[in-house]
C-alpha cells in the first residue's frame, strides 16, 4: 500500500498535511494534521476531543515540550485511519495546542509506515512497513 498526499499550501508556505480519520467506539471525525517528523507524540485540539464525545482529563497525563515552550496534555488510545489502513494509535489531547494544525508525530503514528517528504515535488509518500 502506497498513498501520495500533496502538500497543503498555506500563503506562500507548504506543510505535508494528510487526511486522518480518529474513530471511537461511538464516533468518528475526519480531519487534517500535519504530518510532522520533529513531533514525538501525535496531538489534536481540544476540540477534536470534545467532538468524538472523549472526556480529556480521564486520558494520562503529561506535558509536551518543544520550541513553543510547555503544554498539558492527556493521552487517548483510539482507532487512526489512513487511506484503507486503520490501527490504535496514541494521541494527546490539549486545550493548550495553538498552533493552526493537528499534528502527527513520531511515538505511534510512523511505526506502521515509511514516510517520505518530497520537498521537491511537494508531496509526502506514505508506505505500509511490511
Amino acid at each position: 500500500m502506497k498513498m501520495e498526499f500533496p502538500y497543503f499550501k498555506k500563503g506562500a508556505q507548504s506543510f505535508p498535511i494528510i487526511d486522518v480519520q480518529l474513530r471511537t467506539r461511538d464516533s468518528s471525525i475526519t480531519l487534517k494534521a500535519l504530518v510532522d517528523s520533529g513531533a514525538s507524540f501525535s496531538v489534536f485540539r481540544h476540540e477534536v476531543a470534545e467532538y468524538l464525545g472523549i472526556t480529556i482529563e480521564k486520558g494520562n497525563k503529561i506535558y509536551l515540550e518543544g520550541i513553543g515552550g510547555r503544554i498539558l496534555g492527556y493521552i487517548h488510545s483510539l482507532i487512526l485511519v489512513i487511506g484503507d489502513m486503520g490501527y490504535k494509535c496514541k494521541v494527546v489531547f490539549s486545550r493548550e495546542l495553538t498552533v493552526s494544525f493537528n499534528i502527527l508525530g513520531r511515538d505511534n503514528f510512523f511505526m506502521p509506515f515509511l514516510i517520505t517528504f518530497c520537498e521537491k515535488d511537494k508531496k509526502v509518500i506514505i508506505e505500509k512497513n511490511d
